[in-house]
């Protein structure tokens, strides 16, 4: 039998719980990704009073010793609310390999991101969203294979609630959208 002992700083006497007689609290669950919204690459969508662009997909000539390329987003996202909020690519966004493999951000990105875009271009975790005005700039990144032809991209517009995942917008990306980066974003 597990016991929890817990010490109270002004009484001496030591006290045990059995866990059995532990209750958890209720806890309710948040539903995810209940609501998809499909869009393509370059179409505004408006959900949670946020307009969303995926305006490109872009992909450095670079890749891992694993055969795995970068890939960042130029979004454009407008806050039509009147408070400026945060968002992240950790909680906002995901690839979506084959229909079922999930892709989440990966930190060797942002690294690489802030050594070679210019600090105008790229915004790295996480990156505000000023209230009744609109964000444009590079986000991300994820690392997929080299050889990964097509994918979704999802986004959570979850405002000032970063739970707030019901909904989210799907932009399926094709191999031949994918671009390098501008000389001009670069350093």
């Amino acid at each position: 039998v597990l016991s929890v002992s817990a010490f109270g700083s002004c009484n001496r006497h030591k006290s045990s719980t059995n866990i059995d007689d532990i209750s958890i609290a209720d806890v309710t669950t948040v539903p995810v990704a209940q609501n998809k919204i499909p869009a393509d690459m370059g179409q505004s969508v408006t959900v949670n009073d946020t307009t969303f662009t995926l305006n490109s997909v872009i992909s450095p000539e670079n890749i891992t010793e694993n055969g795995q390329r970068y890939v960042f987003f130029d979004v454009t996202i407008k806050n039509n609310t009147d408070t400026t909020y945060s968002l992240s690519t950790l909680n906002n966004f995901y690839i979506i390999l084959n229909g079922s493999t999930n892709v989440y951000s990966d930190v060797r990105t942002q690294l690489y991101a802030m050594q070679n875009f210019k600090d105008d271009a790229y915004f790295s975790d996480p990156f505000d969203i000023p209230a009744q005005s609109e964000f444009k700039g590079i986000v991300g990144g994820f690392l997929i294979d080299q050889n990964t032809t097509d994918f979704s991209v999802g986004f959570f517009p979850t405002k000032d609630t970063p739970t707030a995942k019901g909904d989210v917008i799907m932009i399926d990306v094709k191999s031949d959208s994918i671009v390098t980066p501008d000389a001009s974003l670069l350093k």
